[in-house]
């Protein structure tokens, strides 16, 4: 319904608001932030083939088709992808795929230098899921790759709906049930502001730090735990094998 504020959920850019060519440059900006960190720590030496998993409109997948031989954008909504595809149309060595599996079994072992994976594995229902791409993306890596994951260790527990009384609550509690009656995602937010509840799942340090380990793959450096406006505390790994 509204690409750029799904991805980056900035009150700018809601209902279509934000200068495009900002939200862009973000992933200009982010991308050579983690090439340089991956240089730093010798990673991903080789730049034939990138995987941006969760790829949305392509913030990070097209400043990576700078950088590699070839990239591979995949995301879950037909909607996002259908944007990439018409937003980078002029990349000749960027790709957007829906991804209809829980696997990643399109793609060979070690046929990526890079996997990247950001704001994303936090909105899959449950641990198991995430630690289950996290096998994945260290089976698609080729050794003396860098996979850089972000995960939430820890998130809050779910807002409590505003009362009957208050404006927020009468729209969240309205579009809730309107929602149940089968009107239209798009008119609901056009009209009553309304978002579906967004899925976020931690997964404890100790626990992705093991199962990497127990993958094959070793956790060389970390960023500083951040902690959003919501309260989630994450970090984005950086693992080789």
């Amino acid at each position: 319904m509204d690409p750029l504020y799904a991805i980056l959920t900035d009150p700018k850019y809601r209902h279509g608001g934000g200068d495009r060519a900002e939200f862009l440059e973000t992933g200009v900006e982010l991308v050579a932030s983690i090439l340089g960190q991956c240089e730093a720590l010798g990673l991903a030496q080789n730049r034939q083939r990138a995987l941006d998993f969760g790829s949305g409109v392509g913030r990070l997948t097209a400043p990576l088709s700078l950088r590699f031989d070839e990239v591979v954008g995949l995301d879950i909504s037909e909607s996002m992808v259908a944007n990439a595809r018409s937003l980078h149309a002029g990349s000749t060595n960027c790709s957007f795929e829906v991804q209809r599996a829980n696997d990643l079994r399109a793609y060979a072992d070690g046929s990526f230098d890079l996997v990247l994976c950001l704001l994303v594995l936090q909105h899959l229902p449950s641990q198991e899921d995430i630690l289950r791409y996290l096998a994945e993306f260290v089976r698609v890596l080729r050794v003396g790759g860098a996979l850089v994951v972000q995960l939430p260790q820890s998130v809050p527990p779910p807002p409590v709906v505003p009362p009957w009384r208050t404006r927020a609550g009468v729209r969240t509690r309205a579009g809730t049930f309107l929602r149940r009656l089968g009107v239209s995602p798009q008119l609901l937010y056009r009209h009553l502001d309304w978002v579906p509840e967004m899925t976020m799942t931690a997964v404890p340090d100790a626990l992705t730090r093991s199962t990497l380990a127990d993958l094959g793959a070793s956790v060389l450096f970390t960023t500083p735990t951040d902690i959003d406006r919501g309260g989630t505390r994450s970090c984005v790994y950086f693992a080789t094998r």
